[in-house]
C-alpha cells in the first residue's frame, strides 16, 4: 500500500500545467486520473451507470476497486488536508495510539488525491454533484460577480456578498437554485437507473439554497451530532439493504475548527480522532450486520493553510490599489479575481511588486483557463464572466481580504498550496 501511496504522491507532485506558477510547495490539479474530479465518474463505474463525462480514476487506482458495489457510502470531510490524516494513519499502525482502528485502516485503501482549483467548498461539491470541472459548472469561488443578476454573490450562503447575515438574499434578486447551474446533476442519474440516494448533512445546511442546487432527486436526512448522523446512516443502510444505494455523507466539523483556530492546532487532531472513532464503530456494526457488496470511500474537498491576521493584507487598507478595479475582488482570498478598470493593468501590476514585495503574481484570466488549471473542458461562458480579466496568485502564506467585516480567520484555503491542495483517499471493501 505504501509503495501505491509513493509513487502516486511523485506523479502528483510532478504534474505541472502550462504557464501556472509551480514553485517549490505549491500543487496543481491533476484532472487525469489523481484528482478528487475524478471520483464522481468513478463512483458511476462502480454502480454500472454512464458517467457525465469519462474522466475517472488512473487504472493505477482503478485497478484496487475492480467490481462493481451494491452500496455505497461516501463521506466527505470538509477540510481535512493529508497531513492530518497522514499522520493518524502512521500513529494507528506504527503506534498504540487509535488500536481500535487499526483493523479499519489495515484493511482499506489510503493514497492522496489533489483537489480542484479553486481549493475551495462551492467550487468542488458542485464538481462531486455534477462531474463537472469548474470551467465547466461555473462555481468557481466562495464570492462569484453574477453578471445576469448584476451583483457578487456568496456561492454557500446563497447572500449578496456585502449582506452580513442575509443568508438567501440574491433569491430577491431572482436567482434560483433549481436552475442555476449549466450542467446536470448526478440525481436524477442515480433515480433514473435505479439507485436510492441519500445526503445527510447537518439539519443547519440540509434544506439550503446549496442542497437544493446540488441534490435534486436526493432524499435528505438531516442530523444534529456525530453520534446523531452514524445512528441514521446505519438505520437507513441496513433498511434499504435489498436495493442499491449511494449514501452522501457531509461533514464540516474540521472545516469550521481550522478557519477559527488554525490548522495547524492539536484540538483538529483531537477532533477527527474523536470522530473516526465513531466511524469505525458505526462501519463495523453495518459490517456484523451482514451487508455485502458495500465500498465505503472518504475523502475531502480541500485542505486549509495557517494565516496570520495581517493588516497589510486588509484591500480597505490599500485604496490606491482598489481605485484601479471595478467592483472589489471577487473568488477567494487565495485565488481572487480582478475586474480592472480598462488599461490600469499596469498600475495593479505597479502596485504588487511595490507594495507586497511580489507576495503575489497576476496572469490573464484567458491564459488561465488556457491552461486548464479549471479544468480541460470548453468553459462555460458564465465562467468567463466571473473570472474578471486577471486572476492572482498569493504565494507562501499570504491573502487578501476585502471583506467589509472583521477578519478573524486564522485558516484559509483556494489556493495551491500542498496543505490546501493535498488530500487523502481511503476506501474498504466488504
Amino acid at each position: 500500500m505504501k509503495t501505491a501511496y509513493d509513487s502516486i504522491l511523485s506523479t502528483i507532485k510532478n504534474h505541472q500545467l502550462p504557464g501556472i506558477p509551480s514553485e517549490e510547495g505549491l500543487i496543481h490539479p491533476h484532472y487525469g486520473g489523481y484528482s478528487i474530479a475524478n471520483l464522481p465518474a468513478s463512483i458511476c463505474g462502480w454502480q454500472g451507470l454512464p458517467a457525465p463525462i469519462d474522466n475517472p480514476f488512473s487504472p493505477v487506482i482503478l485497478k484496487l476497486f475492480n467490481r462493481s458495489y451494491q452500496h455505497i457510502i461516501f463521506l466527505l470531510v470538509d477540510g481535512l488536508r493529508l497531513e492530518l490524516f497522514n499522520r493518524f494513519y502512521i500513529e494507528t499502525l506504527e503506534t498504540g495510539m487509535h488500536k481500535a482502528l487499526k483493523s479499519l485502516l489495515q484493511e482499506g485503501e489510503f493514497f492522496p488525491l489533489t483537489s480542484i482549483s479553486p481549493s475551495t467548498t462551492s467550487a468542488a461539491l458542485t464538481t462531486f454533484w455534477t462531474g463537472r470541472l469548474p470551467a465547466e459548472h461555473g462555481v468557481i469561488g466562495y464570492e462569484l460577480f453574477l453578471k445576469e443578476l448584476g451583483l457578487t454573490a456568496n456561492m454557500i450562503f446563497h447572500s449578496v456578498a456585502s449582506f452580513i447575515g442575509d443568508t438567501g438574499s440574491v433569491y430577491r434578486a431572482g436567482f434560483n437554485p433549481a436552475t442555476f447551474l449549466p450542467v446536470e446533476t448526478l440525481g436524477p442519474l442515480f433515480k433514473e437507473n435505479g439507485i436510492r440516494s441519500f445526503a445527510f448533512q447537518h439539519s443547519s445546511i440540509a434544506s439550503s439554497g446549496l442542497s437544493q442546487m446540488l441534490l435534486k432527486d436526493v432524499q435528505s436526512i438531516p442530523f444534529e451530532t456525530a453520534f446523531d448522523l452514524w445512528q441514521s446512516m446505519e438505520k437507513n443502510l441496513t433498511s434499504h439493504r435489498k436495493s442499491r444505494t449511494f449514501s452522501y455523507i457531509y461533514w464540516s466539523g474540521l472545516d469550521t475548527l481550522s478557519h477559527h483556530i488554525s490548522p495547524d492546532s492539536s484540538r483538529l487532531y483531537e477532533e477527527w480522532g474523536l470522530f473516526a472513532k465513531l466511524l469505525n464503530q458505526s462501519l463495523n456494526k453495518v459490517r456484523l450486520s451482514g451487508l455485502e457488496n458495500t465500498l465505503f470511500i472518504m475523502t475531502a474537498d480541500h485542505g486549509q493553510i495557517p494565516t496570520k491576521i495581517e493588516a497589510d493584507y486588509d484591500l480597505q487598507n490599500h485604496p490606491d490599489f482598489t481605485r484601479h478595479l471595478v467592483l472589489m475582488p471577487t473568488g477567494e482570498g487565495r485565488l481572487p479575481f480582478l475586474f480592472i478598470k480598462n488599461r490600469q493593468e499596469e498600475e495593479i501590476a505597479g502596485y504588487l511588486r511595490t507594495h507586497w514585495e511580489e507576495q503575489f503574481s497576476m496572469l490573464p484570466s484567458e491564459e488561465i483557463l488556457s491552461s486548464g488549471l479549471l479544468g480541460n473542458g470548453m468553459p462555460h461562458q458564465s465562467t468567463i464572466d466571473r473570472m474578471g480579466s486577471h486572476v492572482v496568485f498569493p504565494k507562501g502564506n499570504a491573502y487578501w481580504w476585502w471583506v467589509n467585516k472583521e477578519n478573524h480567520l486564522l485558516g484559509r484555503h483556494g489556493g495551491l498550496s500542498s496543505q490546501e491542495m493535498l488530500v487523502p483517499f481511503f476506501a474498504l471493501q466488504f
